[in-house]
């Protein structure tokens, strides 16, 4: 009785059978495709270590970010490679399960190297009078990844469309940041319609500014996985205008407003000539406005009388919100502006029509689906 007892005490509380993984083998038969296979074995104190089939094998294939890819049995895996990232890391998991017991055991692994480069161009701005407003991207962004176990590369799309985009940012402020969705290889963005354009621009007003210059960059990249790869990048450095050059934008200005005030004031057709004399004029580069003071003189009709006003003209550089304040005007030209404005600021209409942007047409939508996109 005394015996039989020593030896339930033995039993009950001597060291538990040891269940574990003895071999986890992933052979990779491509970038697409692993198969894994494990054997487990139990110790057990008394007879030693033997193979066993566990009630219960689970395989877990994880990516970078710790999100599944795969949760089934032991086989042949199928891997979606060409959604992953460059040489992304993975981590395959196997557990086996057998009565209260749990082993498992980890393999470590990438996705293929992958590279990405692209046609790329970038025009900014896209013209000299919307100051930073515009820019015009083409871009075809091209995929390929190393061949499995060879050198070489090839050329791949991925299975769903990839987001790219644009990161663009001023040398030297590295915070003034904006992100532009790239969905068509030709593409015009009017650039204060996206998040962050008023820290752009005044990044680059300020570099203008404090250097005469700013350089502006363009980084191009496609989102494989959660870490984006460059492709491509383009620096735009632009330089102030000269003096002589600033003169010029000024006189073109001045020009086409004292043509808008005068079919305010006098039928075009009915002025025989006309002169503008330019007094004075200045540039504030932060605003982009020019402020002219000039006369304005011109003759209606064949033989007729002369007249002539005097006012200050501001307008933005692209020839937006302009507007004329009167100072001084002859008898007649007097006349003819309290009779046709009636008030001592004239607001110009856009001094640039030709660039004008209008809203787009019912067919816009249809003409951007047609136009398609690399992904």
């Amino acid at each position: 009785m005394v015996l039989w007892f020593l030896m339930l005490m033995t039993t009950g509380c001597g060291t538990p059978d040891r269940f574990a993984v003895r071999d986890l083998n992933v052979l990779r038969e491509g970038w697409d495709t692993l198969d894994v296979s494990a054997r487990f074995v139990q110790d057990r104190p008394m007879a030693g270590m033997s193979e066993v089939i566990p009630d219960l094998v689970t395989v877990t294939l994880f990516d970078e970010a710790y999100d599944t890819l795969y949760a089934g049995p032991l086989g042949r895996i199928a891997v979606f490679d060409e959604n992953l990232g460059n040489a992304e890391r993975l981590l395959l998991e196997v557990c086996g399960y057998l009565g209260p017991r749990q082993s498992c055991n980890q393999h470590a692994l990438s996705a293929s190297p992958k590279r990405a480069f692209a046609e790329y161009d970038v025009t900014f701005p896209q013209d000299s009078t919307n100051g930073y407003e515009r820019a015009y991207v083409a871009s075809r962004v091209l995929l390929e990844r190393q061949i499995h176990g060879e050198d070489g590369w090839e050329r791949f799309e991925p299975s769903g469309r990839k987001e790219v985009f644009i990161d663009t940012w001023v040398s030297g402020y590295p915070d003034a940041r904006m992100k532009l969705p790239v969905v068509r290889r030709g593409q015009r963005f009017i650039l204060p319609q996206y998040a962050g354009y008023r820290d752009l621009r005044y990044a680059i007003q300020s570099s203008m500014l404090d250097a005469d210059s700013a350089a502006v960059n363009f980084d191009l990249f496609v989102q494989l996985s959660r870490t984006a790869l460059s492709v491509a990048s383009e620096e735009i450095v632009l330089r102030a205008k000269s003096e002589s050059e600033r003169e010029d934008e000024m006189r073109t200005l001045v020009e086409r407003a004292g043509g808008q005030i005068l079919e305010s004031l006098d039928s075009i057709f009915g002025v025989r000539r006309a002169y503008v004399f330019i007094n004075d004029w200045s540039y504030t580069a932060l605003d982009r406005v020019y402020r002219a003071e000039f006369e304005l003189h011109w003759q209606s009709g064949f033989r007729g009388a002369w007249s002539d006003i005097s006012g200050e003209m501001q307008v933005r550089s692209d020839g937006e919100l302009g507007t004329f304040t009167l100072i001084r005007a002859s008898e007649r030209a007097g006349e003819r502006w309290e009779q046709r404005i009636g008030r001592s600021v004239l607001a110009l209409d856009h001094l640039y029509p030709e660039n004008e942007i209008l809203p787009p047409d019912e067919g816009f939508e249809s003409l951007r689906d047609e136009e398609g996109s690399d992904f």
